[in-house]
């Protein structure tokens, strides 16, 4: 068993995130390899890992979240690699062995496979029934991902025009085209601490690193509704969309609503992506107060 948890490579995308790492990576055995991939310059991990042999750290420009998996996994030696944000909690040995072994049991005939989420909300993160210990979903969530490198590769990695969400949605169409499968691994039970990841000094921040994720997910979803349908098709659905952000922007701006800038940021992000113009957001972008009209 030992052996076999060897074979995989824990991968970490980090953008100030070394407390939680830290915290993190104590959940996993000291034979496995971990790689971090970080885009803030945190020397704090340098501090934290540096008598680690099985820790690599990576810095490098922060180009998105897909551009880091695929910076890591042509550094990974393994035959697979695990991508896991360090607010998730359940992923250890146990885990790393019923992986592996299922891996073996769909003879590596797979996209990706994501374990069960114990606190997923009901709307927007699909989970199959626990009456079965594995199965095929059109998709796993991005914060725990485990991949096959030969198929990764096959399949061209992730899309770098995609900064934040849907990457992994993005690919997994592009796999199942390809005739590799998505599943979910219901004997693995997770936790996610949404949005802890990334650790913050001031409410300010906190607020501003909402707004971006809001721009971003908004964006990343026109673009993958467009790649793969159609910009006429992309435009037809996001339509409502586009009339209760709007609707809103005007309420929440006559009754000087805090929410005001939260659905700015989503229609500049989703006027941004009909436009063609690059996922080109970043925090240091994000004024407490946008006039974007």
């Amino acid at each position: 068993m030992t052996e076999n948890i060897k074979k995989i490579t824990i991968v970490l995308v980090s953008y100030n995130s070394s407390k939680k790492i830290k915290k993190f990576i104590k959940q996993i055995p000291i034979v496995t390899p971990i790689m971090i991939v970080d885009n803030s310059n945190d020397i704090g991990l340098i501090k934290n890992f540096r008598r680690k042999k099985n820790v690599k750290i990576f810095f490098k420009k922060n180009l998105g979240y897909g551009s880091s998996i695929n910076f890591a996994s042509k550094r990974v030696k393994t035959p697979y690699f695990f991508v896991v944000q360090p607010d998730v909690t359940g992923i250890n040995k146990s885990a790393l062995i019923k992986f592996y072994n299922y891996a073996k049991k769909i003879n590596d005939k797979f996209s990706v496979m994501g374990p069960h989420f114990l606190d997923a909300p009901k709307k927007g993160h699909y989970q199959t029934s626990l009456t079965h210990k594995i199965m095929k979903i059109h998709n796993v969530h991005g914060s725990t991902i485990f991949f096959n490198k030969k198929v990764f590769n096959k399949n061209k990695g992730f899309d770098e025009n995609i900064f934040l969400y849907w990457e992994e949605t993005d690919y997994t169409k592009r796999a199942m085209k390809n005739g590799f499968s998505a599943y979910q691994l219901n004997i693995v039970k997770v936790k996610h601490e949404k949005g802890k990841a990334v650790e913050v000094k001031s409410q300010e921040d906190k607020d501003k690193l909402k707004n971006l994720y809001s721009w971003h997910f908004i964006w990343s979803k026109f673009y993958y509704f467009k790649k793969h349908y159609g910009k006429i098709l992309a435009i037809t659905y996001f339509i409502p969309i586009i009339i209760r952000t709007l609707i809103r922007i005007f309420i929440y701006k006559m009754t000087n609503n805090s929410k005001l800038i939260k659905y700015e940021c989503r229609w500049d992000g989703l006027k941004s992506s009909i436009l063609n113009r690059k996922s080109s957001m970043r925090l240091t972008d994000i004024p407490i107060k946008l006039k974007i009209y």
